[in-house]
C-alpha cells in the first residue's frame, strides 16, 4: 500500500519541477526575444537618425552619382556661365561669347533640329573654343560654313571647346550635352592640355571605381559603414588603372565609343600643336590616336600651319584666322568625303584663305 501510494505522493514534486524548469525557458526566450526586438529598434532608430542627418549623396562613390565623376567633381571641371569677353591679340581685336552652359554661342543651345538638318557637337579645348579668335572666325563656325556648302545641307556646329581642358573635361562635356540634342556627329580636337590631365588624374585617385567592392544598398547605416571602411580597403575600391598620358587616349577612346554607339559620325582634327614644331615642315604625328581611334569609323584630317600667317600674332600656341580656316577646309573635305587625309594637309595655304594673319594683306609682319 505504502509502494502504491509513494508514486503519488511524489507526483506533485516532479509536476512543481518541470514547471519552473518551463518557466526558466519561457524567461529566457523572453530575456532573447526583448533582446532582439531592443537590438532592431536600435538599429531602426539609428536608421531613421541617419537619414535625416547624413544626406545619401554624400555616402556614394563616385560612379553611383547620375553623372558619375563629373557630377562629383562639380566646377572643378570647367565652368558654365554666359558672359562676353574683349581681348587683343597684338593688333588683332576678338569678342568670345559664351551661353548658359558655357558654350560658344550667342544663343541658347536648341533641343530640335530641322528636317534634312545637320547638327554637329564640336569637343576640344582652346583650339577648339578658338582663343585669340573672334566669335565668327573659329574653326567650328568656318566648318559649318564650309560643311553647309559641300552637302547643300543646313548645317549647324556646336563650339563646346573648353579652354585649358584636358581629356576628361572633353569627356564631361560629352556626357552633359549627348542627349540634349539629336546629334549628327561628333567633331573632335585632340586635346594638348596634358598638364591639366595630371591635375584631374589626381582628383580622380581619391575617387573609389566601381571595378570591385560593396554593392549599392538603399540603407542609411549600411552605406555610412561602407563609406567609412572603403579608405581601409582600397584594394577593393581601387581606382582605375593609370593609363597612357594620365589618361588623355583613354578618356578620348571612352568619349568616341559612346557617341559610335549612340551612331555619331565621328570626325578627329588634327595639328602640329605649336608653331615652333610646324613652321617649314610638316610635323609627323603620334601614331597612337589614329590607331585607336580608327576602329570606331573615325574620320582624321589637319593642317600643317606651315606659314607664319597661319598663327596668331603674339599668340604663337593657336591659329589665327586664316590657320583656322585652313584646318575647317581640309577637316570638312575629308569629313563629306568619308575619308581620313594621309598625313597633315599643307593645301590650301593660309595666304589663300579667308581671315586675317601676320604678313597678309592689310595685317603687319611679326617675327
Amino acid at each position: 500500500m505504502t509502494a502504491l501510494v509513494r508514486p503519488f505522493l511524489n507526483e506533485p514534486d516532479s509536476l512543481g519541477v518541470t514547471s519552473d524548469l518551463d518557466s526558466q525557458q519561457l524567461m529566457r526566450s523572453s530575456s532573447k526575444i526583448r533582446a532582439v526586438l531592443f537590438g532592431v529598434s536600435l538599429l531602426l532608430g539609428l536608421e531613421l537618425l541617419l537619414r535625416v542627418v547624413v544626406p545619401e549623396h554624400r555616402l556614394l562613390f563616385a560612379f553611383e552619382h547620375q553623372n558619375g565623376l563629373i557630377g562629383v567633381l562639380g566646377d572643378q571641371v570647367y565652368v558654365r556661365s554666359s558672359g562676353t569677353h574683349h581681348g587683343t591679340d597684338g593688333p588683332y581685336a576678338f569678342e568670345i561669347q559664351t551661353n548658359s552652359l558655357g558654350l560658344r554661342d550667342d544663343a541658347e543651345l536648341s533641343v530640335q533640329k530641322s528636317a534634312g538638318q545637320d547638327l554637329y557637337l564640336a569637343l576640344g579645348d582652346s583650339w577648339i573654343f578658338g582663343t585669340s579668335l573672334t566669335q565668327d572666325a573659329t574653326i567650328p563656325e568656318r566648318m559649318e560654313r564650309r560643311l553647309a556648302a559641300l552637302t547643300g545641307r543646313p548645317t549647324t556646329v556646336i563650339n563646346a571647346g573648353v579652354p585649358g581642358g584636358s581629356a576628361f573635361e572633353l569627356l564631361a562635356r560629352w556626357v552633359e550635352l549627348k542627349d540634349r540634342a539629336p546629334w549628327t556627329g561628333l567633331i573632335l580636337g585632340i586635346p594638348h592640355n596634358v598638364g591639366r590631365q595630371h591635375d584631374i588624374a589626381g582628383i580622380r585617385s581619391g575617387l573609389f571605381h566601381p571595378d570591385r567592392g560593396a554593392p549599392y544598398v538603399d540603407w542609411r547605416t549600411y552605406l555610412v559603414l561602407r563609406r567609412l571602411i572603403a579608405p581601409y580597403t582600397r584594394p577593393l575600391y581601387a581606382p582605375s588603372t593609370p593609363p597612357r598620358d594620365s589618361g588623355m587616349l583613354d578618356d578620348v577612346v571612352m568619349l568616341v565609343s559612346q557617341a559610335r554607339a549612340a551612331g555619331l559620325s565621328i570626325t578627329v582634327i588634327e595639328d602640329p600643336g605649336h608653331m615652333n614644331d610646324a613652321l617649314g615642315a610638316v610635323r609627323v604625328l603620334d601614331s597612337r590616336w589614329r590607331a585607336a581611334l580608327h576602329p570606331f569609323g573615325a574620320v582624321f584630317a589637319g593642317h600643317s600651319l606651315n606659314t607664319r600667317d597661319c598663327w596668331g600674332y603674339g599668340d604663337v600656341g593657336h591659329p589665327g584666322e586664316a590657320g583656322a580656316h585652313a584646318i575647317a577646309h581640309v577637316v570638312a573635305q575629308a569629313m563629306v568625303a568619308g575619308t581620313s587625309a594621309v598625313g597633315l594637309q599643307s593645301n590650301p595655304r593660309c595666304s589663300a584663305v579667308e581671315g586675317v594673319g601676320p604678313g597678309k594683306p592689310g595685317s603687319p609682319v611679326v617675327p
